[in-house]
């Protein structure tokens, strides 16, 4: 698939404005798109004359004020109409001649930038946020699976102290972005309905959560489990303070900090407004991408397997991240026993009911439907055993399938009777190092209970909440996959009833005790530190290393996460300095550096379980 973009000059006499709008989109595209044209002169007009198109490729120009066009032009506009690809012509005035695109596509809809200003600030130059907008929409066609035009935010606000900015913001989103949906409880939800019910329905659907951050906000029990979903499903978060709250009290932090701050007032005026909807519109683009950009790591990671031997996998026609994969059955498959060719296609995205209607179709018209036992969907936020109209169709999460892969390339998946024990809490500082610490604790917990540990840790509340949404979507049996350890007098703040059925819940008399059992009660495999609380004023007192003394004692390996921040870094930095490991393991240096320097904190936990796995 390419993109062939003409510059204004072909088809223009007043080019001012079509040449900014131009260079914005170009600087957008050239990001992300990599199959990209840049049409200058009718002599690279003729060259593309000559070539063959392909039906998938976009072709993009400007209308003429005057709707007139060189004959080279038309012949090109012609040569990709007739073969069917897209052709989208950008209307820059407001004039007949020119919103009509010629012959033809005259009947194709022109992207009008007259039009999209006419709700905007006429003073005020637009044209760049229009151009992102229309770059966005090259973007939707050439990667698709990693993201879609008709983006569906889920703005999460407390209403006491929030609803009216929530309301003026998802009110300028739908008005100034047209495509944008905006989902907020207090007009979504329909009379009658089960309000929590259409809020959890449309949170699991979001591409991004907007989290309007006041006062009153970090005290929501509904905002934290909005949050958590969000981490754990990696639904990008955008976190907007207003007016300066605080958020010293809040029990989920999705970041290092806010990433956009306002002051209610600014909500109140049209032209600010106007300005804050374009910031968090490219601020939400900004995150959406990125989130989808960890496509490729479970790509790259299928392409390891396929170099081991554990797979076959293959490129599939011309589709955009679509393959093929075979393997022979050496154990038990969980989709179906003797399936051996699967047709996959990987989102890093949340896919959205039109997109599983148009993958079956496009797989039912041509061979893809018939060649493969199986056709997937892929992506973070895939359901297990979620029902489609098609049984032949399956929507799943890349863990759950990678780990069927595992399985039947003879990687067995049963209860290790193995404890690994998680230490460390949200540091009070070190604000930088938040986001990549949560993304720890995910995908260290996650990996630990899905390949059969019981994973072991103190009842930090923070964690609390996401290990047990982890411990929900991984665990068959949470009771043997999770063993929480709490003092005895935080127990009156928690329904223990509730507690116990998330997990095996083991009270102590004291947190000193409660140390000890959790440590040196039973058996352990390993102690890894996250993060952790540093007290440079009595360093005796600092968690983590009070629970490293006693995995010493215990002979536990003690494994030091230096990429979150908190003790867990700075007591890695330390050893580091001093170049010795071998009173906390026997691993040497490489794997005891790359656990402080390596962000993939998938890979590091993949080493420490094989580590075990040795044992």
């Amino acid at each position: 698939m390419d993109v062939i973009f003409c510059r204004p000059k072909l088809t223009m006499e007043n080019t001012l404005e079509a040449s900014d709008f131009f260079r914005e989109c170009s600087e957008i595209l050239n990001i992300y798109v990599v199959n990209i044209k840049y049409v200058s002169t009718e002599f690279q007009i003729k060259q593309l004359l000559s070539q063959k198109a392909d039906k998938d490729d976009i072709l993009v120009f400007f209308s003429s004020e005057k709707g007139k066009y060189t004959d080279a032009m038309l012949r090109l506009i012609r040569k990709y109409s007739h073969i069917q690809s897209r052709v989208w012509a950008i209307a820059m005035e407001n004039t007949p001649e020119c919103r009509k695109p010629p012959e033809p596509v005259m009947d194709k809809q022109s992207f009008d930038v007259a039009c999209r200003k006419e709700n905007r600030n006429p003073l005020k130059n637009n044209n760049k946020a229009i151009a992102q907008l229309f770059a966005r929409k090259i973007i939707a066609q050439t990667l698709s699976p990693l993201y879609r035009d008709e983006v569906l935010y889920f703005i999460s606000h407390k209403r006491a102290d929030g609803e009216r900015i929530a309301a003026k913001l998802a009110d300028g989103l739908r008005m100034l972005t047209r495509e944008r949906n905006v989902y907020r409880d207090v007009v979504n939800v329909e009379v009658g309905d089960d309000a929590q019910k259409d809020i959890d329905n449309n949170l699991s659907v979001s591409d991004v959560v907007i989290f309007l951050q006041t006062e009153q906000a970090q005290y929501s029990s509904y905002i934290v489990k909005e949050l958590c979903y969000a981490l754990v499903n990696a639904i990008p978060i955008l976190w907007i303070q207003i007016d300066n709250a605080s958020y010293n009290h809040m029990e989920i932090r999705p970041g290092q900090g806010p990433m956009l701050s306002y002051y209610s007032e600014e909500f109140e005026s049209n032209e600010r407004l106007e300005e804050i909807v374009d910031e968090v519109e490219d601020k939400c683009f900004q995150l959406i991408m990125n989130s989808s950009n960890q496509v490729y790591s479970y790509i790259e990671y299928l392409n390891d397997m396929n170099d081991s031997g554990k797979i076959e996998l293959s490129k599939y026609d011309n589709s955009i991240l679509a393959y093929e994969i075979q393997y022979k059955e050496k154990s038990r498959d969980l989709y179906n026993s003797g399936i051996r060719k699967h047709y996959i296609q990987c989102f890093g995205r949340n896919p959205h009911e039109d997109d599983i209607q148009n993958f079956i179709e496009k797989a039912k018209n041509g061979k893809c439907y018939e060649e493969h036992d199986r056709l997937f969907l892929l992506s973070n936020h895939g359901c297990c055993n979620k029902n489609n109209d098609d049984v032949k169709v399956i929507e799943e999460n890349y863990d759950n399938y990678i780990m069927n892969l595992e399985n039947v390339a003879g990687i067995k998946r049963q209860r290790r009777d193995k404890r690994i024990i998680i230490s460390g809490a949200f540091p009070d500082y070190d604000e930088i190092y938040k986001p990549s610490l949560l993304e720890a604790l995910v995908v260290y917990s996650r990996e630990i209970i899905k390949n059969g540990y019981t994973l072991v840790f103190g009842a930090h509340p923070t964690f609390q909440k996401l290990i047990f949404d982890i411990g929900r979507l991984y665990a068959s049996d949470v009771q043997y996959s999770i063993e929480m350890h709490m003092d005895k007098a935080y127990a009156n703040q928690y329904n223990i009833d509730d507690l116990r059925e998330k997990c095996t819940l083991i009270l102590d008399e004291n947190l000193q005790a409660m140390r000890e059992n959790m440590i040196c009660g039973k058996k352990c495999e390993m102690l890894i530190c996250l993060g952790g609380k540093i007290k440079p004023d009595d360093r005796a007192k600092q968690g983590v290393d009070i629970e490293v003394g006693l995995a010493q004692q215990a002979k536990i390996p003690v494994a030091l996460v230096g990429t979150v921040g908190g003790r867990s870094s700075e007591y890695a930095f330390e050893r580091i300095q001093k170049g010795e490991w071998s009173d906390l393991n026997p691993w040497g240096k490489n794997i005891n550096e790359s656990l402080f320097y390596n962000m993939n904190h998938r890979l590091m936990i993949k080493k420490l379980l094989s580590i075990v796995e040795q044992v």
